[in-house]
């Protein structure tokens, strides 16, 4: 029963994820990291990690894992390397394609189409270009989306509470979540970054003292709030907006310090309902 359970979980999961929310900006922007007109704490916190973050940094690549004096090491082992392997293919499948999209763009800038004559010509062909790129980058998110969830898989069939709790089991699950949190981000998919960014920050006390999973949390539990008010759902909305305060202070607090002026500037707002 419990494989069964598993089994509809993951293709409940693969059809969330190939099917997003909103529309896609794939390559240019984040949905929860770049300004918008209706989000007010946008207005009050940075728009993107820092440098030294786990999150401000290219994906994070693992050597081979050793499990030593278990019973069963071998399996957990041969596990372990089958969801990196899925977790590398997806990184690299993904970065080929935002590199050959880059590389495209940059190449666009010197071509010249001497029948566009005036400059609604020339916009409709850049945008019509910009969707085809557009559309080879949400592909490519796609598939790297498939191989994330492929990889999580291989993890949650090791077993051994030893392994679930060493580091490299949790350091490759770390990074496995952040990198399908960043693209459900970009697919504008709030309510899919807002479970797994909950998840990531259960892992382990290292990843919950992290600030940025925080930043995100409450952007995307504002988006959330934001869609229950639109929709007239004001106990959802409530359950949200209590979310979203509770991780924006966190994050004031791991990111500025309990002392700072910026700490009490974010905690007078929460307390004015921001």
């Amino acid at each position: 029963m419990e494989k069964i359970l598993s089994r509809f979980y993951f293709s409940i999961l693969v059809l969330i994820s190939i099917f997003p929310q909103g529309r896609t900006n794939a390559d240019s922007q984040s949905s929860v990291s770049k300004n918008t007109s209706d989000s007010k704490i946008e207005q009050i916190l940075p728009s993107s990690p820092d440098k030294d973050s786990p999150w401000g940094t290219g994906p994070e690549r693992f050597k081979e894992m050793e499990i030593l004096d278990l019973v069963d090491e071998a399996s957990s082992q041969r596990r372990w390397k089958e969801a990196n392997k899925e977790y590398s293919s997806g990184i690299e499948g993904f970065e080929i394609a935002s590199r050959s999209v880059a590389k495209k763009r940059e190449e666009a800038k010197s071509l010249i189409y001497y029948e566009d004559r005036y400059d609604w010509q020339r916009k409709a062909r850049n945008e019509t270009r910009e969707k085809e790129f557009q559309k080879i980058l949400a592909e490519a998110r796609n598939q790297a989306i498939l191989r994330l969830i492929k990889a999580m898989a291989y993890l949650d069939k090791i077993e051994n509470p030893k392994v679930k709790s060493s580091e490299p089991y949790l350091d490759l699950k770390s990074g496995l979540y952040r990198e399908y949190i960043k693209h459900q981000d970009a697919f504008k998919n709030y309510m899919q970054s807002a479970d797994f960014l909950e998840r990531y920050i259960s892992l382990s006390e290292k990843n919950e003292k992290e600030a940025e999973p925080h930043r995100l949390l409450a952007l995307s539990y504002e988006k959330l709030e934001s869609n229950a008010t639109k929709g007239k759902n004001p106990s959802i909305a409530e359950e949200w907006r209590e979310s979203k305060k509770k991780h924006l202070l966190r994050f004031a607090e791991l990111h500025y310090g309990r002392e700072s002026k910026e700490f009490t500037a974010i905690e007078e707002k929460v307390a004015r309902d921001i």
